[in-house]
Parts: C-alpha cells; structure tokens; sequence
C-alpha cells in the first residue's frame, strides 16, 4: 500500500530541533543548504532511502513519527505521510505547521514547513507543503552511523492480516524502530499492517514485541527482496532499557572507531 500511495507523489530517531538549528534567518550559515537544486537533491536522495522522520508540531512538546513519500520540483511540493502515533494527525491539520528532523548519510538534519494542506488516497493520509527554503545540514556527523546489517540481528513475527511468518535481518535500528530485510515477501506485508509476536536477540537478550509497518519497498529492480520498516509497539520497561544500552554501547563503539 505504501509503494501504491508513494507512487502517485513521485516523478520516476532523530534527536530534538535545538536553538542552534531554530535559527533559519543565517541564510549565508555554512550548517545551511539554501540552494533550491541542492535542497530537491537532498530530499530526494532522503524520500528513496525512506528513513523514518522526527516531526515537531508547532506548539505541541509531543514527538511523533512520519516519512517523506514524494518531492514534486515542478509543482514546489513535498508530501508527507501521516503522523503516528495517530493523535497527532488531529494537531497537525489544526496548526498547519511542523519542524521535520533525521538522519541522513550519518549526518542530523531538520527543517520547517508552514501552510500544510491534507489530503487521502485510498483511505490514508498524506500532507503536502511547499518545498523548504533552506535545511539545517551542518557537514559533519553528529551522531555515528551504526551499520546493523554487519550484525546479522534476525527478526521474526507473524502477520496479523494473513497469518503468514515474516523472516528477516535488521538493517537500521533505533530506539522507537527498525528496519528489516526481508528475502521474499510471502507474507505480503503492507504499509499499516502490523506484525505480532515478534523477537529479536541482540546481546544475549530476546525482546518480544509487535511491530507496526511504516513503509514497504522492493530492496532493488527485479529482487524479491524487500525492506520493511516500522515502529515497535507493546514493548516491555525491560526490553526498552535493554535496547536503549545497546544502541548507546553501539554508538559508543563507532565513535572509539572514529576517533583511532
């Protein structure tokens, strides 16, 4: 459903927004891309990767969740998924306004949009707005890039929609989410399914959880492989303390990395 709804808008766990990045007004600030080719180019490299996006409404101290599922140069538009959790969709279509922040090639970015209009397709939300005028992108990493896939963390769950098993490795981790690599979509997993009864085990430890699908996407031209990302849900305090130490002991690792 989300390479469906994606379609229609294409032509072919971020941390919080500081002041330093708040400041959109230094236009000739190195930490800034303001020229419009290089802004559609960045977002568009961002909209293929699919990452899941931090979003800020004006107002609201709540973080919540979206991704970025088309960039439209000739019409000056970018189009937003709906937020999860769900709640903030109701604030967002009363403010009309938001700060969006992630990572992009190991490097923390953010910028605002303004004048946000609502629309549907098949039954799901999706946001448009103009095109940013300039993106907080400072040229230096902030926070490590963490290669999961070199980990080999297996993922395994259950559809909730047709009681098929899902199978896979992580590719991206974070402390809300994950994304997975899945050999062969059997199970034919969709944008707003959700997984039950899923485990991985990392550190000795397994972690039950549900996990909610936020995007699905064919990993290459003619594979039958295909990635699924998405954000955890029903997860224990035990369980989330277990994997905020490891992402923490893993990001430590890469910066000792850096650093030698």
């Amino acid at each position: 459903m989300f390479d469906k709804l994606k379609s229609l808008f294409t032509k072919g766990e971020a941390d919080p927004i500081s002041e330093e990045e708040d400041d959109l007004s230094l236009l000739d600030n190195p930490n800034f891309v303001t020229d419009p080719t290089k802004i559609i180019n960045l977002l568009s490299e961002i909209e293929v990767s699919s990452p899941l996006c931090s979003i800020k409404i004006d107002g609201f101290t709540e973080d919540y969740s979206s991704s970025i599922l088309g960039i439209k140069p000739e019409k000056n538009l970018i189009i937003l998924d709906e937020l999860v959790p769900k709640e903030g969709n109701a604030k967002l279509q009363t403010v009309k306004s938001l700060k969006l922040s992630t990572f992009h090639k190991g490097i923390h970015l953010s910028f605002g949009l303004s004048a946000i209009e609502i629309g549907s397709s098949r039954g799901i939300i999706y946001y448009k707005a103009s095109l940013p005028r300039k993106i907080f992108y400072p040229q230096r990493r902030r926070s490590p890039r963490i290669e999961i896939s070199s980990i080999d963390i297996a993922f395994s769950g259950v559809s909730e929609r047709t009681g098929l098993s899902v199978n896979g490795y992580l590719f991206d981790l974070s402390r809300g989410g994950a994304g997975i690599d899945v050999p062969m979509n059997r199970a034919r997993i969709q944008r707003g399914d959700k997984i039950k009864n899923c485990q991985m085990i990392f550190d000795d430890y397994a972690m039950d959880f549900n996990f909610s699908v936020r995007f699905v996407k064919q990993a290459a031209v003619g594979s039958s492989k295909v990635q699924i990302g998405g954000l955890f849900e029903n997860i224990s305090n035990k369980s989330q303390a277990k994997l905020s130490y490891f992402i923490t002991s893993l990001e430590r690792v890469e910066i000792r990395k850096q650093k030698a």
